[in-house]
């Protein structure tokens, strides 16, 4: 009776596969074979990015375009009635809004002031002291827009020149 020898254990083949794969790490690689698919192309070297251009940075203002107050020739007119008409002293806003016959400089006599506050180019609200003793504006003149120098309504003129 011939006996047959059992075939190694499927561990010893694994063992087999995973030795040749080890040994063909440090190979060189194989030389292409017909039918093979092409190697992938090399991506070209990307080009440098040119570094984005400096943003210049305006200027500060020089100290004589201040927003500082000034004496100007004035007029307020409200509902056709002159509150304030002649040398007066406005603090500009910077935006052509300005305050009119301000009383940093003591309490004129005429002493109703007026606050312009642009809201969009050429357009304005205004309001003023109607209570020449009252210290706000707060008197709603409505809006106004920029006519000829001064700011106006079919109720109100402020003019600064």
């Amino acid at each position: 009776m011939t006996r047959l020898r059992p075939s190694p254990p499927a561990a010893w083949s694994a063992l087999a596969v995973l030795s040749l794969s080890l040994a063909a790490c440090g190979s060189p690689p194989a030389a292409p074979q017909p039918g093979d698919p092409p190697p992938p192309a090399e991506a070209p070297t990307p080009l440098p990015v040119p570094a984005p251009a400096p943003v210049p940075v305006p200027a500060p203002a020089p100290a004589s375009a201040s927003l500082a107050e000034v004496q100007r020739d004035c007029l307020l007119v409200v509902d056709e009635v002159a509150q304030v008409e002649g040398r007066c002293w406005v603090y500009p806003m910077g935006d052509g809004g300005l305050t009119l016959n301000t009383w940093t400089h003591g309490k004129p006599a005429r002493s109703h002031f007026a606050v312009v506050s642009v809201t969009r180019p050429g357009v304005a609200d205004a309001s003023w002291n109607q209570d020449p003793d009252d210290t706000h504006a707060w008197d709603a003149l409505g809006e106004v827009t920029l006519q000829d120098g001064c700011w106006t309504n079919a109720r109100v003129r402020v003019c600064a020149r």
